[in-house]
């Protein structure tokens, strides 16, 4: 029976052998018969998208600039501004491009993103009369492997294109002859490549890389973190110039711009009831050959309760096939009223008697108990700024006899006495991962260090009495939004005459709070 099982194995094996064989035997029979045939198979190898980056090189408007930079200010009303940057969104390197003379020098490169998932676009095939030979439409991600059958030892021109969209890619207009062919009234995202090939028998490759015929703007608004209120409204909101469409020609990729120059909506999304501190468009195509002179226009505004019309943002330097941000960050002028109250106490932890806590200048604060500091903030008509530089762990503060928040504000997990319950808008913590930019952890907050330009924790109580916290991730970082994960902000009672605001922290051990508090006031801007 062993001695049959083995036999009968063995022919199973022979011919799973023989079928292997005759498989690999025949796939190298078809490609060869392709050569043979006189046949070429063309892979589409798809590389992405190429833009172009442009980095100012001399600035001749007086403005703050370097090689890659440059912002302007652009007053708003008597007492805010904001600055105003153009910058390349596919280039974290490459620069602010915003300008306000042609006299400019400008170095452009390339850089190359991806196509995105599921979007299409086309191949066309003409021979080298210029004569149609066939086409194919392909789903990027899904159907990049697919060839194209061509007469081998011929030469072909390849034209590639899409308008960035997953669900249509457009016909060719008089697609028979490469001379006369061309993509009509496009108003999407166009983008384009072409180049001649001569095939040989059998396999051959295509690299294709896209690029974009029309420029697009995003514009990002945000307030900065001393400033107070909302972004409440937003009113025909345009930018130009742009085309309604153009036309491109297969043979060179010549751009004919269609109807007269006019202005292209700028879209955002609902502000909602509260209004948006932050706030960014759709992206905005704009179909228009170079400009050296973009205007980026707000036909109403309201931001921090105060209403502007017709607030333009001119010089904008803007290249065909370009991706930019247009960043607007608004700000108003103020200074203190008081000169400042500075806080600076790093008491040890100790003990005595059984009691653990903080020793203040030689007498032990039991845990759970508040160390306080009390400062007078008169007529600071825009509320009340406070900036720390240190902290171990957690603190609040009363103003006017109102606390700022319900309960401590505990950074640090692990306290019985004050949970911990701080945590960044965007779910990043402290002791913890940090998550917008992606990757990392970061440090507790007592093992952070500001200074007064830049300090680690900003606390920003509005003319109203709304309260605002801000953190930073690292040493001298940038501030980004705080929320409460546990209890919440009070709306405090400040008044533009006087206000008595005290300081407060809770001993848990180590106690530290190196900062400064002032009442702000609204100045004309400089």
């Amino acid at each position: 029976m062993i001695s049959q099982f083995r036999t009968t194995s063995g022919w199973k094996t022979l011919a799973f052998s023989a079928l292997i064989c005759g498989s690999l035997y025949a796939c190298k029979e078809s490609k060869d018969s392709v050569a043979q045939s006189g046949k070429a198979n063309v892979s589409i190898h798809l590389l992405g998208v190429e833009n172009p980056v442009v980095t100012t090189k001399k600035a001749s408007n007086g403005s703050s600039s370097t090689a890659s930079n440059q912002t302007i200010v652009v007053p708003f009303t008597k007492t805010s501004s904001f600055e105003a940057t153009l910058t390349n969104e596919s280039s974290a390197t490459s620069g602010n491009l915003l300008r306000a003379s042609s006299g400019n020098r400008a170095a452009v490169t390339e850089e190359r993103t991806p196509l995105g998932d599921n979007v299409k676009y086309k191949i066309v095939v003409y021979n080298s009369s210029g004569d149609y030979v066939t086409e194919k439409t392909y789903t990027n991600t899904v159907d990049n492997t697919s060839d194209i059958t061509l007469d081998a030892g011929q030469a072909y021109t390849f034209v590639a294109y899409s308008v960035n969209s997953t669900s249509t890619v457009p016909a060719v207009t008089a697609q028979t002859d490469l001379t006369t062919a061309s993509l009509d009234n496009i108003s999407a995202d166009l983008m384009y490549f072409k180049k001649d090939l001569t095939v040989q028998a059998g396999d051959n490759n295509l690299d294709v890389v896209l690029k974009h015929q029309y420029s697009e703007v995003t514009t990002n608004l945000s307030m900065a973190t001393e400033m107070t209120g909302a972004i409440t409204n937003l009113a025909a909101t345009t930018i130009d110039p742009t085309h309604p469409s153009a036309n491109l020609k297969l043979a060179d990729g010549t751009i004919t711009y269609n109807g007269s120059t006019a202005t292209a909506n700028v879209v955002f999304p609902s502000l909602g009831t509260s209004g948006l501190r932050t706030v960014s468009s759709t992206p905005t195509v704009l179909i228009h050959p170079s400009a050296t002179n973009g205007v980026f226009n707000f036909g109403s505004i309201t931001i921090d309760g105060e209403t502007k019309n017709n607030v333009s943002v001119a010089g904008l330097n803007i290249v065909p096939g370009q991706r930019y941000n247009l960043n607007l960050n608004f700000k108003t002028c103020t200074q203190e009223v008081t000169g400042g109250a500075n806080l600076n106490w790093n008491y040890p932890a100790g003990g005595a008697g059984g009691t653990s806590g903080a020793v203040v200048d030689g007498v032990v604060v039991p845990n759970g108990q508040n160390i306080t500091r009390t400062l007078t903030a008169p007529g600071a008509d825009y509320g009340f700024v406070f900036d720390i530089q240190q902290l171990d762990n957690s603190f609040n503060m009363e103003v006017n006899g109102v606390k700022l928040a319900t309960q401590e504000i505990q950074f640090e997990a692990g306290i019985s006495t004050s949970p911990k319950n701080v945590a960044f808008a965007d779910g990043s913590n402290y002791g913890g991962a940090n998550t917008e930019p992606a990757g990392g952890n970061i440090v507790q907050i007592y093992n952070l260090n500001g200074t007064a330009s830049n300090p680690i924790l900003r606390v920003v109580i509005s003319r109203t009495g709304e309260v605002s916290l801000y953190g930073s991730k690292l040493s001298g970082g940038p501030l980004y939004p705080l929320v409460l994960t546990a209890g919440s902000f009070n709306t405090v009672p400040w008044s533009p005459s006087s206000n008595t605001v005290v300081i407060t922290q809770q001993v848990m051990g180590k106690t530290t709070m190196i900062g400064a508090g002032s009442g702000r006031k609204k100045i004309a801007c400089p």
